[in-house]
């Protein structure tokens, strides 16, 4: 009688785990393609910080002087897909390129300044965080790091 009514209990667990875990998705990482463009123009976004794969943040005084520049500046994206690097203090424009989304949607192709052209896979873009891929190169090594930016208020 124990043993029947502790299998009970334990199949009645398993059906109620496996059908709260149906009810849950995922939500994608990338916006559709029709509102990746607002996400994107809506502000503008600075570099919060740069992470190894793992999600570890990078010390920024081991970071090229090169990629340090961009913690100093707002990237704003506009519409007819022109960006621009501000400086936030002076709101002077310090350069400015051209970007796009390639590759179905899942890459940024920016063109600001000869250290921060390429393609960017992106792997997360919500109004409240942008994380794109990049390779960089230090001492001679090349290693993937992601971008962190978020909008700068």
């Amino acid at each position: 009688m124990k043993a029947m009514k502790k299998l009970t209990i334990f199949y009645s667990l398993l059906a109620v785990i496996s059908l709260n875990s149906c009810n849950k998705t995922t939500p994608d990482p990338i916006p559709a393609p029709e509102n990746i463009m607002n996400v994107l123009t809506t502000n503008a976004w600075k570099m919060d910080k740069i992470t190894d794969l793992n999600g570890n943040a990078i010390n920024v005084d081991l970071l090229p002087a090169q990629t340090k520049a961009f913690f100093g500046v707002n990237i704003q994206f506009s519409g007819d897909k022109t960006v621009r690097a501000i400086d936030p203090i002076a709101r002077r424009v310090e350069s400015g390129g051209t970007w796009d989304l390639i590759e179905n949607n899942k890459t940024l192709y920016i063109d600001l300044t000869k250290d921060f052209k390429g393609n960017y896979p992106i792997n997360k873009l919500t109004r409240s965080n942008m994380s794109l891929r990049n390779t960089m190169e230090m001492n001679g090594l090349k290693f993937e790091v992601n971008l962190e930016l978020i909008p700068a208020l």
